[in-house]
């Protein structure tokens, strides 16, 4: 499995998003974020990351007798060559996937499920493109860091910047 296939999976990025915003967790720290994921799929996802090194444990905890692993992201998993262009291919392939697994299901409702696609083009200097990137960042941040409450759901959003030429 080469690192775009490990951390372009839906339930592998939400676990690298917790971490993200609670800089260490616990599988049931992580559980407790992430209640609507089995807990079976949880432990196979997190053993995924961190065999692929993507996620680092902490420190432990004993507990009576047992250890309790603290993971955080590996800071430098995710610095990803990529010079062919072939991760950004698997991304781009494993969400058109998740398209097509939404639109084959028989329950599609792009009405009521707020799907979105949109694109522009933006004619900015390197400093104020980076600039655009840190707002959407903190935007972001804002509404990750967010508990989910009662009638809350997954929605995934990507964002893709490619040169137009």
């Amino acid at each position: 499995m080469n690192m775009a296939e490990v951390i372009m999976n839906p339930v592998r990025q939400r676990i690298i998003q917790f971490l993200l915003v609670h800089d260490k967790g616990t599988v049931k720290e992580i559980k407790s974020k992430l209640s609507d994921i089995p807990t079976p799929s949880l432990y196979r996802h997190v053993k995924i990351l961190a065999e692929n090194s993507v996620i680092i444990v902490a420190e432990e905890n004993r507990i009576r007798g047992t250890v309790e692993s603290v993971y955080q992201l590996n800071p430098n998993a995710l610095v990803v060559e990529d010079e062919d262009g072939m991760g950004v291919q698997v991304s781009l392939m494993s969400i058109c996937t998740a398209f097509a697994k939404y639109f084959a299901s028989g329950h599609a409702d792009p009405r009521k499920d707020m799907f979105m696609l949109t694109s522009c083009t933006l004619m900015l200097t390197d400093d104020e493109f980076g600039t655009f990137l840190k707002e959407i960042n903190e935007l972001a941040m804002k509404y990750i860091s967010k508990e989910p409450t009662e009638g809350c759901r997954p929605r995934q959003v990507t964002l893709i910047s490619s040169p137009t030429q």
